[in-house]
């Protein structure tokens, strides 16, 4: 299975992949966080530096949700059981 930026897969899940899109694997603290370079880049001109600031970084518009997760898996391969927690989700 392709790797995909964190941020990318949560933004567009069924979004196509681009071939030879170069990923960057960034450490806050114990969790790494896999970005595509404009991502990447995004999170170091805003000096995050911790996972909680990269997530507000991240975060949807009322803030309720970030687009990093507070867990690694979804990059990994894991995938949800269910296809949202809300029934106004959306199903993928």
């Amino acid at each position: 299975m392709a790797q995909r930026c964190e941020v990318c897969e949560r933004f567009r899940p069924s979004g196509d992949l681009q071939p030879g899109r170069e990923l960057l694997t960034l450490s806050f603290g114990t969790r790494s966080v896999l970005l595509c370079r404009a991502h990447a880049g995004i999170a170091k001109n805003s000096g995050a530096s911790t996972l909680a600031e990269l997530r507000e970084l991240f975060a949807e518009s009322d803030g309720k949700r970030s687009y990093v997760a507070r867990r690694g898996g979804a990059s990994a391969g894991a995938k949800a059981r269910y296809p949202g927690r809300r029934a106004s989700d959306a199903a993928t």
